[in-house]
């Protein structure tokens, strides 16, 4: 494959002001050093004022801080208007005081690097060009949309919850396919590069590398770049009739590619709608792994949206918490653990603010196992016992969550001290990460700590299978030196023996998810399936009351022993 290159230096204030202000978008800028085999490391250009200096945030890689002070040849590179940009070499000026993260003002360029190279020439999808991008790691497959393609590599758009539960691994080799209208499919050996959420659709970007092409996938890599540039072309002219369409989008039917929104295929609409607060929480996710503050104002509006979908229809979302089979593990759980909590909170009589804040903090309160070493998190995912050093290292999510939630100043500090750190504490001391006894754990926490281990439980782990409820309350009555009793009763009291939710069995030998009950407890509508699976699309009739006579008696309930969609529990 032939290749070309051109360097163009630009020394005129106005256009360098220009291009580097295209680079302080997230995910825009990476360092890199001048050294051979160098890899770009990830960082954020925070904001620049020309001809005086840039500050640039290095949160996610703190190891370089001693080369940038000590004036190791260190660029900031970055993509504009289908180019590669550097700097010239980064001279470090000070640190800036930001609470929690690494900051540095840096002098600013004295000129740009602008390198154009066929390799990395990306070609842009417009509107009205649409093409599939199907990423397959080992048995999960995620379905999403191509946005631009380069003979490196190519930015394909996800479902944040999607992109959450790929990771952030980078040495993870994926199988991704592109499927263009006119059926043309070629799949190549990709790595994931690098993650931008977009938090108002819920949806991420993935920067994918293609990986070891062959000279006939390259020829087709380049033969696809150069229809879609042609056809944006054509789409732009002022009479695009005058110029022949591109065959890669012309379909016989002119059908075009599915564009659903994530969460489509959920079971109910309140399911549907509470994909909406998934999808945030997904998007936090990734945002957290790559180094990002939450949204403390997205996590007000969510916490606020959750306690209406409550407040309109609890039974209907208690149900919708077990229709959430699309996102990360630590996601379903956060989710399931603030529904309902703020369930009990609100059959307690506590205030509406009180509510409000158990579900910002149960939503986000395992987010810092996200950013615990990777083979500690693989050693979790696992289910592999933990040494006491790794122990010790685990323990530390609580504190790296409650780092994160410092930025949410509405947010009632003791209450999300009570959920983030209380959830995990036990009334003898046997829990962490304090160790505290039930002299010092408030009602809030001794509440939090049954939610999460009864949500936990009933969830599958790489050791075990998922425990049925009647299991899962026998455990926590037989071991009362642990946990409150009170607690553990108004948890039963509240959502019975047979919870919204459960896969019931009849006598007639019909499966059916119970999904309201009446003022005994009993089902009053269920939803028929046919087989033991998480509920989805494939639901069959509903039947109500008087209806339910046909199903004959309940004979047990069906554990439904689902994987998680990125191999984890919770």
């Amino acid at each position: 494959m032939e290749s070309s290159e051109t360097h163009r230096r630009i020394e005129h204030a106005g256009e360098c002001q220009e291009l580097l202000e295209t680079l302080c978008e997230p995910g825009g800028a990476a360092l890199i050093y001048e050294a051979p085999g160098s890899e770009p490391l990830p960082a954020l250009l925070m904001a620049l004022v020309a001809g005086e200096h840039l500050l640039i945030d290095i949160t996610a890689i703190p190891e370089i801080a001693d080369g940038l002070e000590s004036g190791q040849t260190i660029r900031l590179v970055g993509r504009s208007q289908g180019a590669m940009l550097r700097t010239s070499p980064l001279q470090f000026r000070s640190w800036v005081d930001a609470p929690g993260r690494i900051q540095c003002l840096c002098e600013y360029p004295d000129h740009l690097e602008v390198i154009h190279r066929r390799e990395v020439f990306r070609a842009e999808l417009r509107a009205g060009m649409e093409a599939a991008a199907t990423i397959t790691n080992g048995d999960s497959v995620y379905e999403g949309a191509l946005c631009n393609l380069s003979l490196g590599g190519c930015m394909v758009a996800l479902p944040s919850s999607s992109a959450a539960t790929l990771g952030d691994d980078e040495q993870v080799v994926v199988s991704l396919t592109l499927a263009f209208p006119n059926d043309q499919r070629l799949t190549l050996r990709t790595r994931i590069r690098h993650v931008q959420v977009d938090g108002q659709s819920h949806s991420a970007r993935l920067g994918c590398q293609f990986i070891g092409l062959d000279s006939d996938q390259e020829r087709r890599v380049w033969f696809y770049v150069r229809e879609i540039e042609r056809e944006s072309a054509r789409r732009t002219a002022q009479e695009p009739d005058l110029l022949a369409p591109s065959p890669l989008f012309e379909t016989a039917d002119r059908r075009h590619v599915s564009t659903r929104p994530h969460g489509a295929h959920y079971a109910t609409p309140m399911a549907r709608r509470l994909a909406h607060v998934s999808g945030f929480l997904s998007g936090q996710l990734l945002d957290v792994q790559a180094g990002r503050d939450l949204d403390s104002r997205g996590l007000s509006k969510q916490a606020d949206q959750l306690l209406t979908l409550m407040e309109g229809d609890r039974e209907g979302l208690l149900f919708a918490c077990v229709c959430q089979t699309s996102e990360p593990a630590l996601v379903q759980h956060g989710v399931s653990v603030a529904v309902r909590l703020a369930d009990l909170a609100r059959d307690a009589g506590m205030p509406r603010d009180t509510q409000k804040a158990l579900v910002a903090a149960s939503m986000v309160h395992d987010f810092g196992k996200a950013l615990l070493p990777r083979e500690l998190r693989q050693t979790l995912a696992e289910a592999r016992e933990l040494g006491d050093e790794e122990y010790r290292a685990m323990m530390a999510h609580v504190a790296l969550i409650q780092e994160r939630l410092a930025v949410c100043r509405w947010l009632d500090a003791d209450v999300s001290a009570s959920v983030v750190s209380g959830v995990n504490e036990r009334l003898d001391g046997s829990g962490y990460p304090q160790g505290v006894t039930s002299a010092k754990l408030d009602e809030l926490a001794r509440m939090a700590a049954i939610v999460d281990v009864i949500d936990a439980m009933s969830r599958y782990r790489a050791d075990r299978r998922a425990h049925g409820i009647s299991d899962i309350y026998r455990y926590l009555l037989h071991h009362p030196e642990r946990f409150d009793a009170r607690w553990i009763q108004r948890y039963v009291h509240r959502f019975g023996v047979l919870p919204i939710g459960s896969l019931a069995r009849f006598s007639s030998g019909q499966l059916a998810w119970i999904q309201r009950l009446d003022a005994n407890g009993r089902p009053r509508q269920v939803q028929l399936t046919d087989a033991v699976r998480p509920p989805d699309s494939r639901l069959g009739d509903i039947l109500r009351d008087d209806q339910l006579v046909t199903l004959g008696e309940i004979e047990g309930l069906e554990v439904v022993d689902a994987v998680m969609p990125d191999g984890e529990s919770s």
